[in-house]
């Protein structure tokens, strides 16, 4: 361990460490004067300023002042300490400094980017620098906990997100559980016959999109001996904490099977809108239908030969409309988000239609067309060329009379409101979380979003953060088949990566127990949603004491606020840590 030629145990005192962040916090925090008053501070060895304590630069600085100043913990004013700080402190801990002598905080979002009064920014940068010092003096040395992780995986959801994941680990040697809650494997991918622009396809690919070259097949999987395909089966309880976790799993027929896994990948994916939802868009009618049903005609279009027909009567509809954001991007009639796929699929079917029978009439009807994704802008104008209306405005509802079925519509560019006769009405249906998912999120401790859609952990963090929790695909919001895949393989990668490597290390950032001061009261325990401490008996003493799983539990700190007797406290917020730093913060002197 290279300590600089000092000896770790006589290492003493804290460095202060303040980050201009290349003008970002400089040029509204006057940062010598902050180094100034920091250094009168009793223990403080260092004290010094650099353009950007996460470059390369900054991590040498840092590795040279460790060297040659003698300190043994560090304070540091920067930027985030959630990404940046594991930079900053990685530097010190390859010089021998045990990393939970390390407190960063942040004045850059904190102090610099909210206050537009360089002195009132100074001042708060000050007292949250001053707190950073106070807590730093009273941080403990600890280790981190080693995680055994078993070689195998469970896969959530058997669609193309899903497939994709379970073939790449399964590559690998892995074990993996594919439970797939329908009967079949594919999910909507498998249903589609067509794609539109992606980065690989500048035009429609006019194949079903199961045939595709990028698209994981079933067969495959199937065949595959190191995955176990569960059909029409549903989670029903998962247990235990990172690197094991006991699965519980019904199948169709009643009958549950257990297994445990080191890693879960969630591909639960998403669900179409229910048009049902919206009354004025009358889809009881059979000529109302959405995207999907209406890739169904067009497959048996190409099958017969006999061009498209509408389902009421078999005729061929002169005038079709699509209806674009059916329950999206509308909170009071669905949902507020933007599905991201609509638009372009809409273009590719209208399209479709116009080279089947170029005089059909086709109508789009859009608040904003919205084409995330390269090769939109030509894919549009080819549509217009081609003779495809583009009528920007709301719908106010489908009309029906009698035998005539018309859209009545807004044209906002013309400043006029349309009634177009129609023989039949696209709905392009969004996108929404899939049914269950909400269940399997609470079930992992996983966070949705105000869309009901899951979160995940930022990818800038390293890959044991997630725990062995990956989500993937449309069960992490609205987007294509190629992005899907592309999530699949990444998360496929990570699971794989903690697999091999049997164990990983992880932050002791949990809690811990005094027990002479803990009596067994039991709250602990059921407060705590990941199972992480329980009471047991202390055989030598004849008492009940809560113990807590280390391996299991997050940090949350929900123990330690239900413990009446202040039993429990976390790791690096001990106490006293944290006593310390709020004094110094609000206090007015060092």
């Amino acid at each position: 361990m290279d300590t600089g030629g000092t000896v770790q145990a006589q290492r003493k005192g804290i460095a202060i460490y303040l980050c201009e962040c290349r003008g970002e916090i400089s040029k509204k925090v006057d940062l010598d004067a902050i180094a100034e008053r920091l250094r009168a501070h009793p223990g403080v060895v260092a004290v010094g300023i650099h353009e950007a304590l996460c470059s390369r630069e900054g991590q040498q600085f840092l590795k040279k002042e460790y060297d040659e100043k003698g300190f043994d913990r560090v304070a540091v004013g920067a930027c985030s300490p959630n990404i940046q700080g594991l930079i900053i402190s990685r530097s010190l801990e390859e010089k021998g400094m045990n990393k939970y002598l390390f407190d960063q905080v942040n004045i850059r979002e904190q102090c610099a980017w909210v206050h537009a009064d360089k002195k009132g920014a100074s001042d708060k940068a000050l007292s949250l620098v001053r707190g950073a010092v106070a807590k730093a003096e009273r941080l403990v040395p600890l280790d981190d906990i080693e995680v055994p992780i078993l070689d195998s995986a469970l896969v959530i959801g058997g669609g193309v997100t899903g497939m994709a994941a379970a073939l790449d680990i399964a590559a690998q040697g892995f074990k993996v559980h594919l439970v797939e809650r329908t009967g079949e494997l594919g999910g909507r991918a498998y249903k589609l016959s067509m794609t539109f622009p992606t980065h690989n396809c500048g035009i429609c690919c006019m194949q079903y999109c199961k045939e595709c070259v990028f698209t994981p097949k079933i067969e495959d999987v199937s065949q595959n001996d190191n995955i176990d395909v569960l059909l029409e089966t549903e989670i029903e309880d998962i247990t235990g904490g990172f690197g094991t976790r006991h699965v519980k799993v019904k199948g169709k027929d009643g009958q549950t099977k257990e297994f445990d896994v080191g890693t879960i990948i969630v591909a639960t994916g998403s669900k179409t809108f229910d048009p049902n939802r919206i009354p004025e868009l009358r889809y009881e009618h059979p000529d109302v239908i959405t995207s999907l049903e209406l890739e169904q005609l067009l497959v048996q279009q190409r099958e017969s030969g006999t061009g498209l027909r509408r389902p009421s009567d078999g005729k061929k509809p002169k005038v079709v409309n699509f209806i674009q954001c059916v329950g999206s991007r509308d909170k009071t009639k669905g949902n507020l988000h933007c599905s991201l796929v609509c638009c372009t699929y809409a273009i590719g079917q209208a399209r479709e239609i116009m080279k089947v029978d170029p005089e059909t009439q086709v109508y789009i009807h859009y608040i904003d067309l919205r084409g995330p994704y390269r090769g939109f802008e030509e894919f549009y104008d080819a549509a217009k060329e081609e003779g495809i209306n583009f009528v920007r405005g709301r719908i106010a509802e489908i009309v029906l009379d009698k035998k005539k079925m018309f859209v009545r519509a807004s044209d906002t560019d013309a400043d006029a409101l349309l009634n177009i006769d129609s023989d039949l009405v696209v709905l392009s249906v969004g996108q929404e979380p899939a049914d269950g998912s909400d269940k399997v999120a609470k079930m992992l401790h996983i966070q949705t979003d105000i869309d009901r859609f899951m979160k995940d952990i930022n990818p800038m963090f390293p890959s044991e953060f997630r725990r062995g929790i990956y989500v993937a695909g449309t069960a992490q919001g609205p987007k294509g088949i190629r992005y899907s895949i592309e999530d699949a393989k990444n998360s496929a990668a990570s699971a794989i990566d903690i697999m091999k490597r049997g164990k990983v290390k992880f932050p002791r950032i949990i809690a811990s127990v005094d027990e002479k001061r803990c009596r067994g009261c039991g709250r602990c325990e059921e407060i705590c949603e990941y199972g992480a401490i329980a009471v047991v008996e202390d055989k030598q003493r004849g008492v009940l004491i809560s113990k807590v799983d280390e391996i299991r539990c997050e940090g949350c700190g929900t123990c330690a606020v239900t413990c009446c007797n202040k039993a429990i406290t976390v790791y690096n917020f001990l106490k006293d840590q944290v006593e310390a730093q709020i004094r110094a913060i609000v206090q007015e002197e060092i």
